[in-house]
């Protein structure tokens, strides 16, 4: 009973804002990657490259903001798990709606044509749309949610390396390819990974006080993190075969990459 009693929370259980965020950020990325054919002829990849701008320009200053004037207590498990509380939480939560909006619009592109991304980005996109919705309507991970979009700092550089791929010798795909590697390695594989790491020394005696659903729900948020951690460091060993054949002088296409 306390299951169903949880779900029939959910639906009503959410702010009327970050609903509008949600709903207004599938609708207004789709009607920009629409927009983006009208305005200049190019490919669903380069499209959906602009639409990613877009959204990072939105979530990455948010979340870099928070780390920048507010204290982050990631070795706490009911801070990660629970919030700052108050307004903090709410700019967390409205951050992270926005955020959802964005890769449910990106994984029907993803659907839709197959040039946008691959099944990596097809099982990224699912973790993010899952485990993000789910810790909003259950109040369960958002911080973690939140701080984790630091991750997305070397989106636009991977964004640019593609949209200037024919221009290999200029300054933009050279920064770019630069960017991307060292800001891949911090962000994704050392911040995040590092987060994971320090919060999981608190993780076994806040999860021993929690009731069977949020057991429940932290089981499954956990295997979320793991999996991504394991998308990551998957796509952190492409970028060194990249290196390795000489990315640094010609474009790879990593999908093609063996």
């Amino acid at each position: 009973m306390e299951y169903l009693h949880k779900a029939q929370q959910w639906a009503g259980d959410q702010t009327t804002l970050e609903w509008y965020l949600f709903g207004g950020s599938v609708v207004v990325f789709q009607v920009l990657y629409l927009a983006c054919g009208i305005i200049n002829s190019q490919g669903a990849k380069s499209k959906s490259c602009w639409i990613s701008h877009v959204h990072c320009f939105f979530t990455v200053p948010s979340a870099c903001f928070y780390w920048l004037t507010q204290p982050v207590d990631f070795w706490s498990s009911q801070w990660m798990l629970e919030g700052p509380g108050g307004d903090l939480n709410d700019w967390m939560r409205c951050t992270v709606a926005f955020s959802v909006g964005y890769f449910v619009n990106d994984m029907v592109l993803i659907l839709m044509d197959p040039e946008v991304g691959g099944m990596d980005m097809l099982v990224h996109h699912i973790l993010c749309i899952g485990f993000w919705g789910g810790g909003l309507l259950d109040k369960c991970g958002t911080a973690y949610h939140f701080l984790f979009m630091i991750e997305e700092l070397p989106t636009p550089f991977l964004n640019l390396r593609f949209q200037f791929r024919d221009s290999k010798d200029g300054i933009i795909y050279k920064v770019s390819q630069a960017g991307f590697v060292i800001l891949f390695f911090l962000s994704r594989i050392v911040i995040g990974t590092g987060i994971m790491a320090c919060n999981a020394t608190t993780m076994p005696a806040y999860y021993a006080l929690q009731s069977s659903w949020t057991k429940a729900h932290i089981v499954g948020q956990s295997v979320a993190w793991i999996l991504s951690r394991v998308l990551n460091f998957f796509w952190f060993s492409k970028i060194v075969k990249i290196v390795l054949r000489g990315g640094h002088k010609q474009h790879f296409d990593e999908d093609k990459l063996d």
